[in-house]
Order: structure tokens, then sequence, then C-alpha cells
């Protein structure tokens, strides 16, 4: 509406001023339709600047995610760019759990990304999104054809995931990967672990010398478990380390 305000204003002022006969009417209508002219454009610019007639509005909704790779749970976080100091998280919703491709965190300066461990239920995200709307329908009515309405200014993801979730770049997730398939590394870990829990049950035997068959295999299961907890976060530790 604003920019048909223009139109007319620029062109009443200049019938005003020319084919009207009596040029001293003419001339104070036609500065009359100038005013009103210079003052709708101030409008517009101030709406398309300064976001004249608009305020901040932030929506907050909260998702449910999934693992990007099946059996495991993993946060995947992809390194933009040569300096990496932009980024973007990988991860799915079960509604895009059979999806050809993950779904990723917005890319833009003003998108803010948090990650949280913590003793959480389930893994989910958070987004808090701000945008410019207009406060209600007459500035919508006089500035919506500016087509500026619900305009994007920031927004910060926050990731919950549980203790048992592992947060890794794009990068460290294949290492991981391509040290767990190693033979040798297999090999390693076989002789740690069964090392691990004889020490183990030893342990528990000279605690207590009557322990039965049911309650050793008991320990032996609780060590392996232990084994592989300490196993993993080591060799994650290891290639966080890597420069």
């Amino acid at each position: 509406m604003i920019l048909i305000t223009i139109l007319i204003c620029a062109g009443l002022a200049y019938f005003f001023a020319v084919f009207l006969k009596n040029k001293k009417v003419g001339y104070g209508l036609s500065f009359t339709f100038i005013a009103l002219f210079i003052i709708s454009l101030v409008l517009l610019i101030s709406n398309e600047y300064g976001h004249f007639g608009m305020e901040k509005v932030t929506n907050e909704k909260t998702y449910q995610i999934q693992s990007v790779q099946k059996g495991s749970n993993l946060l995947l976080e992809k390194k933009l760019g040569t300096s990496g100091k932009e980024s973007v998280y990988v991860y799915r919703t079960p509604e895009t759990a059979k999806a050809k491709k993950p779904q990723t965190t917005k890319v833009d300066v003003n998108v803010k990304n948090v990650v949280k461990t913590g003793n959480y239920s389930a893994a989910t995200l958070t987004k808090k999104t701000t945008r410019w709307e207009y406060k209600n329908g007459f500035y919508s009515f006089l500035f919506g054809i500016s087509d500026n309405n619900k305009e994007f200014v920031k927004q910060t993801n926050t990731f919950k995931v549980g203790n048992d979730w592992l947060v890794l770049t794009t990068t460290q997730a294949s290492q991981l990967q391509k040290k767990m398939k190693s033979k040798t590394f297999k090999a390693q870990m076989k002789q740690e672990g069964q090392t691990y829990v004889k020490a183990a049950v030893a342990k528990a035997m000279q605690a207590n010398p009557t322990m039965t068959s049911a309650e050793q295999k008991k320990v032996i299961q609780q060590a392996q478990k232990e084994f592989k907890a300490e196993a993993q976060a080591k060799l994650i530790q290891e290639i966080k380390n890597q420069k």
C-alpha cells in the first residue's frame, strides 16, 4: 500500500502543479502531496532498514532426535570451509529416520549451536528462532508489499544428549570407525579385554572366595562392559587430541 501511496502522491503533485489553472491552489495542493510523498518515502525506508512497524518475535520448538548412524548414539559436527570456523550439526528425527539425507542445522552467521551432555531421558533439539514480524494488521497492510514479514534475525540450536552419546566431528567419526575396524586394534582390544576381565574376577574372588558361578558371570559381564566403555573413551580422546 505504501508504494501505491507514493506513486499516487507523485502523480497528483505533478498533476496539480502543471494542469490546474489556478496556480495558487495548484501549487498548494502540489506541495501538500509532495509532503505526503516524502513522508511515505521516509516510512518505507524506515521499514526497510529500521523495521518500522515491526517487532522481534521469538518462537521455540523442541524435536526428538536420532543418531545419523544406526546402532550408535552419535551427534556429528561437520566443519565448513578451509578454516573450519563455521560448522553445522548433522542429525535425524523419527520422521526423517528413513530419508536419504540427514538433517543439518542452518548455515548462517546468526545461528548459534550449543551441545549439552547430561542425564537426559531422550535426545532433543530445541530451536529458538527470532524473526521480524508486523505489529498488527495495519502495518502489514501498509508495508506488506515489501515482502519482509518474518525476516530471519537469529537462531539458537540447543542439543541435549545423554552421557552415552558421542559428539564428534565427521573427520573424527571416520577415524574412529577406521580404527575400530582395524584387525590390529581388534586383536589388541581382545587381549587387553581378557586381561582386564581376569583381573576383575580375581579381585572379586579375593573379596568373596565362595562366589558362585552365577555371581562370577555377573562380574565378567560387568567387567566387559566397563572395559569397552573405558577403551572407547580412551580411543576417542586420542582421536580428539590429534591435530
